[in-house]
């Protein structure tokens, strides 16, 4: 009778065992370590981010497209005319600054006369626009 109790007993420790791994699985853990390697690199990428200055200032994007208009090659310069005559329409509160820009360009003497009328057609475009 003891053998037969000792035989169950072994089972129901094997059964118990295995339970507990399946739910628990006991190297759980190791599978997500990382190397102290990989920690220092994480740690110095973070400390470098940290330390990185941030920009606070906005720069409009049309004052970039105006570094455009002193090429002399035409296609750079319509398309920079253009795209600031948009931002202008779009957005009332670089309108004023763009259309600045473009009298100023207009005063130039060393610009074409072609590059002149684009210009002013582009002006009148933006003024005529009640966005």
């Amino acid at each position: 009778m003891q053998r037969q109790f000792a035989i169950i007993k072994k089972i129901k420790n094997l059964v118990s065992q295995t339970g507990r791994k399946i739910i628990y699985r006991k190297n759980k853990g190791k599978d997500t370590d990382i190397s102290e390697k990989i920690a220092q690199k994480i740690q110095k990428a973070s400390y470098d981010f940290s330390l990185k200055i941030r920009k606070d200032s906005f720069t409009p994007p049309y004052q970039k497209l105006a570094e455009q208009l002193q090429v002399e090659e035409s296609q750079i310069f319509r398309a920079a005319v253009y795209n600031m005559a948009n931002i202008a329409m779009h957005r009332r509160k670089f309108k004023k600054e763009i259309l600045n820009i473009f009298y100023e360009c207009l005063n130039d003497n060393n610009l074409s006369n072609e590059k002149k009328e684009y210009i002013k057609t582009k002006i009148a475009k933006i003024n005529q626009n009640k966005e």
